[in-house]
């Protein structure tokens, strides 16, 4: 797989997929996920005529940590794989705690980007009332300790381990606490694949990477209403790890941004064949 050197020396590993001549799209992965989160139909991908990016974000697969780091800090790291790549103009896609992520980009190379479109977005987790719309067990206990780093860096090594150690039981767990999703994620042999790889690949080190990103994600280091850029969410209505309501107050803080409603899908519903197809024709 690729992996780009940044110039503060930490290594970037990331995934091109999709049509090779299509409009480049820059993929921003979720909490616990990693860069081979994705529609496991590849054809599908390459018939829309997109060419996809997909990075691991710092602490993540075979991208380094960066203790610390703000949200907003990911979007210099994608203005280097993009002049890297030789990419002056693409769109954005982000799911779950990837949406902040893709904002962040859109916010640091504003004349670049042409749309944003976010699956499932977490809103700043700071602002009063956002956290309290945490549906999973789990994010509501990361919540309530989250001004404890030393203790969310411990859960985070736990739930580490404990994928690595046997990644089926792992998605068996996460199918059990976001039903909804059950048969996405145990539905299709194709589908199961993909989430183990995507999974293993987000736990490799140590829980780092989910470490970074819960405290990034109650620091953004810039506001949603800076963003000047078309944006598209879109939510299942049965998602059962983040409240419908969380994408919609997404959405009045950014000022040109539209809301689709998936019904009766989950928080991975945006991966089904139908919701992947209009979720990547949105930015093309």
């Amino acid at each position: 797989m690729p992996t780009l050197t940044l110039k503060d020396g930490r290594h970037l590993r990331y995934d091109i997929y999709g049509d090779p001549t299509g409009f480049p799209v820059i993929f921003n992965h979720g909490f616990s996920d990693s860069r081979l989160i994705r529609n496991p139909d590849n054809t599908l991908t390459t018939a829309l005529g997109v060419k996809m990016i997909a990075a691991d974000q710092p602490g993540v697969g075979g991208s380094s940590p960066k203790r610390g780091r703000k949200m907003v800090d990911w979007g210099k790291d994608m203005e280097e794989l993009a002049n890297h790549l030789a990419l002056d103009y693409f769109s954005l896609l982000g799911h779950s705690g990837g949406a902040p992520h893709a904002l962040s980009v859109a916010y640091h190379l504003p004349d670049r980007v042409h749309k944003i479109s976010l699956a499932s977005p977490v809103a700043p987790l700071g602002k009063a009332g956002i956290a309290a719309l945490l549906k999973n067990r789990d994010l509501k206990l990361i919540a309530r300790l989250h001004r404890i780093p030393f203790l969310i860096n411990w859960i985070c090594k736990v739930a580490s381990k404990s994928a690595r150690n046997d990644i089926n039981r792992f998605i068996q767990q996460t199918a059990r606490e976001d039903p909804s999703d059950a048969a996405t994620l145990l539905g299709d042999p194709s589908f199961t694949a993909m989430f183990k790889a995507s999974f293993s690949t987000g736990m490799n080190q140590k829980g780092e990477g989910l470490y970074e990103m819960i405290m990034a994600l109650w620091d953004w280091g810039f506001e949603p209403n800076a963003i000047q850029i078309p944006v598209e969410i879109f939510f299942g209505d049965a998602d059962d790890i983040l409240d419908y309501k969380m994408p919609l107050h997404l959405a009045k803080m950014l000022p040109l941004c539209t809301t689709h409603t998936w019904p009766k899908a989950g928080h991975y519903g945006f991966l089904n064949r139908d919701n992947w197809s209009e979720l990547l024709s949105s930015v093309i």
